[in-house]
């Protein structure tokens, strides 16, 4: 009876895994394409660049739609890593909580680039010259508070992947393997925000996608094959591989 419960659980929680692998694959293949797709304003007065992001609005909205959804996804399918690294473990749960508290701040901060600053071009953008002067510094605030939440979110999420990465060396094979992929991974995101500063150029931001790739693309193939060394607890105490 304990074998046969114990065994639709185990079946419910590998198709719960590949189907959050499967999320952060898609949500990684996909934010990548729109990220390429998203542009920067034009212009060089400020006029010109508010008129310039107004006419970028849709193209944003969708660019950083498309983004937040894959906030979600990576959310899901990383709750569901945590749940197969065992949620009893003080490192994993506390790494799901960072995570969690970065996707918070990553969700801010696309926001702010997608929806806010175009708005509030669109607002000032045909106003008089002080008002485009006053709407222009309103978008440069908008800026760099949009790029501080990035920052703080890029390096939460970066140590909640050391932390289960951590917790990957434990196991065998694959699973070690993709642990120290996580481990160079979190520390290449961590090391750039850290070293690059408020001054993210597009090197930086590019050197932390395809780190942030990477780290995704490997963590839901590990799902997608459920290659874990876990523990499924069962009446009486006993335990089960899972």
């Amino acid at each position: 009876m304990h074998h046969s419960a114990l065994t639709l659980t185990d079946q419910q929680q590998r198709s719960s895994a590949r189907a959050a692998g499967l999320a952060i694959a898609a949500a990684t293949i996909l934010s990548t394409i729109f990220v390429a797709l998203d542009q920067g304003a034009s212009g060089t007065t400020p006029q010109e660049i508010m008129t310039s992001m107004v006419a970028m609005r849709a193209m944003k909205s969708l660019v950083h739609t498309v983004a937040i959804a894959s906030v979600l996804a990576y959310a899901f399918g990383y709750a569901s890593l945590a749940t197969r690294l065992d949620l009893r473990r003080p490192l994993v749960l506390g790494s799901l909580t960072t995570y969690l508290i970065g996707c918070v701040a990553m969700i801010g901060a696309t926001t702010l680039d997608g929806f806010v600053s175009g708005d509030l071009a669109a607002i000032f953008a045909g106003a008089s010259p002080d008002g485009v002067k006053q709407g222009y510094n309103m978008i440069t605030f908008t800026g760099v508070a949009l790029t501080e939440m990035a920052r703080v979110g890029w390096v939460l999420q970066a140590i909640a992947g050391i932390g289960w990465s951590l917790v990957l060396l434990g196991g065998r094979g694959l699973q070690r393997g993709i642990g120290l992929l996580g481990l160079l991974s979190g520390a290449l995101v961590v090391g750039t925000v850290v070293v690059v500063g408020v001054n993210m150029d597009l090197a930086a931001i590019l050197s932390i996608l395809v780190a942030q790739a990477v780290w995704n693309l490997a963590a839901a193939f590990l799902l997608v094959r459920n290659k874990f060394v876990a523990t499924v607890h069962v009446t009486g105490g006993a335990a089960l591989a899972a």
